[in-house]
């Protein structure tokens, strides 16, 4: 990657154009991404670096890597360095409640789970309360890393009604295909289809646990997506909460 101030004997960044200096690199780098010189993984330069090739201060230099991450488009790994973004993974919700595995697999990638933790534990709080369960009744917690095409995208924590799913167990799941869905086993196995859930959707900061399993630093920003879902009957069979590191889409249509 050669990194440059002059094109045609012109400047790059040029101090005399009335755009501001630290939006001059912004497009830069954003020309380079697009037109394949920057690839999804590489290192941009570093600062000293920046400010011996175009001149530029480190304040200038700050505001337009910080501007970057903002947008997604450059990612900070302290002390390795600025690197450019892995090309953005969306999850287009269109209103049908489908499971995250039915949805990647439709969008073409591979998607895989990995079960961390699957225990019968006791309810209490808010949980039991959204799950219709008296404090200490038991249900299934299932805490699982989730990928598409190898990449951790995304961290889900699962509380099932043992109520009505009193045999759920490990090893009805499989790390890879439909048997790695949650959905997939309620509906097939144990007959229980959901058909309705209750979504509430916020802005969250990873704890260091989560960060270190999505490859990513603690306290990076990431979309914390409640769903609560019900069976026919109307039943809440489960309380879902997952962290998500890709872009998740909604439609909106007008009355």
């Amino acid at each position: 990657m050669v990194w440059e101030n002059s094109k045609k004997g012109k400047p790059i960044i040029d101090k005399s154009n009335p755009i501001p200096l630290y939006y001059q690199l912004i497009n830069l780098i954003h020309e380079k991404i697009k037109s394949g010189e920057l690839k999804p993984g590489d290192a941009l330069p570093t600062e000293h670096e920046f400010r011996k090739i175009y001149g530029l201060s480190q304040t200038t230099i700050r505001k337009a890597i910080s501007e970057l991450i903002h947008e997604n488009i450059v990612e900070a790994h302290r002390p390795k360095g600025v690197f450019v973004c892995q090309p953005k993974i969306e999850e287009y919700s269109n209103g049908f409640l489908t499971s995250f595995t039915e949805e990647f697999r439709q969008s073409g990638y591979q998607p895989r789970s990995r079960i961390l933790c699957f225990e019968t534990v006791p309810l209490y709080g808010h949980i039991a309360e959204e799950l219709k369960m008296s404090p200490g009744e038991r249900a299934h917690y299932i805490y699982r890393l989730r990928y598409l095409n190898d990449d951790p995208v995304s961290i889900n924590y699962d509380y099932i009604s043992s109520t009505f799913v009193p045999n759920l167990q490990y090893e009805d799941f499989a790390e890879t295909g439909k048997e790695q869905s949650l959905y997939y086993i309620l509906r097939e196995v144990y007959k229980i289809k959901l058909v309705r859930a209750v979504e509430t959707v916020t802005a969250v900061l990873l704890s260091k646990e989560e960060a270190a399993l999505l490859n990513t630093a603690a306290g990076t920003p990431v979309i914390s997506r409640k769903r609560l879902a019900f069976d026919e009957s109307n039943h809440p069979i489960l309380s879902e909460k997952t962290l998500i590191r890709y872009v998740y889409k909604t439609t909106l249509v007008g009355k």
